[in-house]
């Protein structure tokens, strides 16, 4: 239910068949968010792949965050540029 492909989420891993990476689904269940609610925010998911994403991120920590912390990063960046803009 996991994949990675080199093109697509810049290659990091994803809910297959889906643009939704594993740690968009952890960063929500490090937040607080059950899997029912995570299901609420990223409805075109099921149930089942929300938790194949959490046992996949469970399973590859050191993976997990730092796509985390590139995704953090990155907006940090974005919204640094946006007020000095």
């Amino acid at each position: 239910m996991i994949e990675t492909t080199p093109d697509v989420c810049g290659g990091r891993a994803r809910i297959a068949g889906t643009r939704v990476p594993v740690h968009r689904v952890a960063g929500y269940y490090k937040l607080g968010y059950s899997p029912e609610e995570i299901l609420s925010v990223l409805g075109s998911l099921s149930l089942q792949q929300i938790y194949a994403a959490l046992a996949y991120a469970l399973a590859n920590p050191e993976e997990t965050d730092a796509a985390l912390r590139e995704e953090r990063q990155a907006g940090e960046a974005l919204s640094a540029a946006h007020r000095a803009a």
